[in-house]
């Protein structure tokens, strides 16, 4: 359906043009339970991916969907977009250990071989330690330091997110109580809030009004966001997540280490 952006500024214009492929892969990452699945619905129009209406993690594999946007440049000069959007399964499912996470995920980079236009890492309330770290263990292990300015932070459930001042004074709090979120966000594509009601019983016209303008922030933030990310090479890619050891699995070969020196060290006693 025609989307009528703000491209009207030139120089604007020429850098999104300029950053033009043939597909927009757009990467969803995030907590489980912590809104990715609705975050999906909500970019691509769609009702595929299975929403969660508890901290319970419905996704348990990569799902992904393709929409198109019509841009209207000028009088019989409108230009299509394709985008696609990836749904990975959430950060910290306790069904899965580190390295299963890890490895479900890395089956998106086989879409990804032309490029990443955007990472969303999403969150439905304050960032965690164990999300901030599961976010650098992926910038580690699958992607590199060049990630973050490819990276948008995606806070859902902002009732007040039309507020200006309100998100900035939510931002400024995020930083302050999250010293660790500090540097990710100063490098990254900024903030983006949005609020993504669930589409059920008496409120479900109001709830998908709603979602409707967190749509349209969504996308002009895409829009105003160009570039096109190629992961480091990934013909290795699930080699180094074999040989990625958890901080539990270090500290046991050290004691292990320690446990063989001293079991040495007696021997050679007795």
């Amino acid at each position: 359906m025609p989307f009528v952006s703000l491209l009207r500024n030139k120089k604007f214009l020429l850098k999104f043009l300029s950053s033009m492929s043939q597909i927009r892969n757009i990467l969803l990452i995030g907590k489980a339970g912590g809104g990715k699945s609705t975050l999906a619905n909500v970019l691509s129009g769609t009702d595929k991916f299975v929403e969660s209406i508890s901290s319970v993690a419905e996704t348990r594999e990569i799902q992904t969907e393709e929409f198109e946007l019509e841009v209207m440049l000028g009088e019989n000069n409108n230009l299509k977009i394709k985008y696609r959007v990836i749904d990975t399964i959430g950060i910290g499912d306790t069904s899965l250990g580190p390295k299963e996470v890890l490895t479900e995920i890395a089956k998106a980079c086989d879409i990804l071989k032309d490029g990443l236009y955007q990472v969303f890492f999403v969150t439905g309330s304050k960032f965690t330690e164990e999300e901030i770290g599961a976010y650098n263990m992926l910038k580690r292990v699958i992607f590199d330091s060049h990630i973050v300015k490819y990276t948008t932070i995606v806070r859902t459930n902002f009732l007040e997110f039309e507020n200006k001042d309100l998100c900035a004074e939510e931002k400024n709090k995020l930083i302050n109580e999250t010293p660790n979120l500090a540097e990710l966000i100063n490098l990254s594509n900024d903030i983006v809030y949005v609020d993504n009601p669930p589409m059920k019983g008496r409120y479900a016209n109001m709830a998908k009004d709603t979602r409707d303008e967190s749509r349209k922030r969504l996308i002009l933030h895409l829009m105003g966001n160009c570039g096109n990310y190629l992961p480091v090479s990934l013909e290795k890619l699930y080699e180094r997540i074999d040989e990625y050891k958890t901080k539990e699995e270090l500290l046991e070969e050290k004691i292990d280490f320690w446990k063989k020196k001293f079991d040495s060290t007696t021997c050679s006693i007795s």
